[in-house]
């Protein structure tokens, strides 16, 4: 991953609460600790979609 066409997301409280889900989710399911992070493409770079 190019690190200058991503950056971290800025989420609501209640948009990292799902993500905390999802991993839990997740991590049950597979038995694995799962951990997401959410970037952010930076389109005016030219990153794409």
């Amino acid at each position: 991953m190019n690190e200058d066409l991503y950056s971290l997301a800025m989420l609501k409280p209640d948009e990292v609460e799902e993500i905390r889900e999802i991993e839990q989710r997740l991590s049950k399911k597979t038995g694995q600790s799962i951990a997401l992070i959410a970037y952010q493409a930076e389109v005016a770079n030219g990153a794409p979609d």
